[in-house]
């Protein structure tokens, strides 16, 4: 008489959530975590789970699995695509085996999952730092550090380029209602001294178009970082007090190693 177990199912379904950032799609099941890659990086619209940068604006910076309870904590979910999430190196490493327990999870203290709550629950950005708006955006803000200098930056990057794609629709739009052979004669000479400031500037540009390469070239994200040790110091205060205030185990326990031979 066979004692073998049934195969487990050949797909896992998906059950999305109304206004969450991520929409988690079927998936074939039993697969180790490794190769869900593809799935999850498509899922997460090729962005941070944590932070939301994505994988154009982190340039050198790798984005990795990252399990929402710890391995260490729950090794049964290891390989469970519900499990899994799509974050930055920088968000993975500060997230680590971070495992709230049981008490500050009931009241909140949690990390931020973006394919069951809704981001704009528990954040608020106010100028370039994030703020919480619940317990779990706080500890996730606290825990992950998601006012790094790296992020403010990136940040700052996103309010241009947005001010900038705002000009030029509103550019655009003013431009289509003007016909240039009815300007008055004293504009038409003021566009044509534009023109020739311009193309003054494009030849300036090709004289140093080296110089222009590297700042191109150069990410804003990974320069070292100037914190000051007052904030380093106040995040960790935050952390501390909320694990004097819930006792337990905040870290999942480290497997033991397996010896060789």
């Amino acid at each position: 008489m066979s004692t073998s177990k049934a195969p487990p199912p050949s797909i896992t379904e998906a059950t999305p959530s109304e206004g969450v950032l991520v929409t988690r799609t079927t998936v074939p099941v039993g697969l180790p975590y490794r190769e869900y890659k593809p799935f999850l990086r498509r899922d997460f619209f090729y962005s941070c789970a944590y932070c939301t940068m994505t994988e154009a604006e982190a340039q050198a910076i790798r984005f990795t699995i990252d399990h929402y309870e710890p391995r260490q904590a729950r090794p049964d979910l290891e390989d469970d695509y519900a499990n899994l999430m799509y974050a930055c190196d920088e968000c993975n490493l500060r997230k680590g085996d971070r495992s709230p327990p049981p008490a500050a999870r009931d009241d909140g203290w949690r990390f931020f999952r973006p394919d069951e709550d809704r981001y704009e629950d528990n954040f608020e950005l106010k100028g370039l730092r994030v703020s919480g708006k619940t317990h779990t955006g706080e500890f996730t803000i606290d825990a992950v550090d998601l006012n790094r200098l790296a992020l403010r930056r990136l940040r700052e990057l996103r309010q241009r380029l947005l001010a900038c794609d705002r000009f030029i629709v509103e550019g655009m739009a003013a431009l289509r209602g003007i016909r240039i052979d009815e300007l008055p004669p004293h504009v038409k000479a003021q566009a044509l001294t534009a023109i020739q400031g311009l193309t003054k500037f494009a030849e300036t540009l090709a004289d140093n178009i080296d110089d222009i390469l590297r700042d191109s070239a150069r990410s804003p994200l990974i320069e070292e970082e100037s914190e000051s040790p007052e904030r380093m110091q106040e995040r960790a205060a935050r952390l501390g007090r909320l694990g004097n205030l819930y006792p337990g185990t905040w870290r999942a326990p480290r497997r033991a190693r397996k010896s060789r031979g």
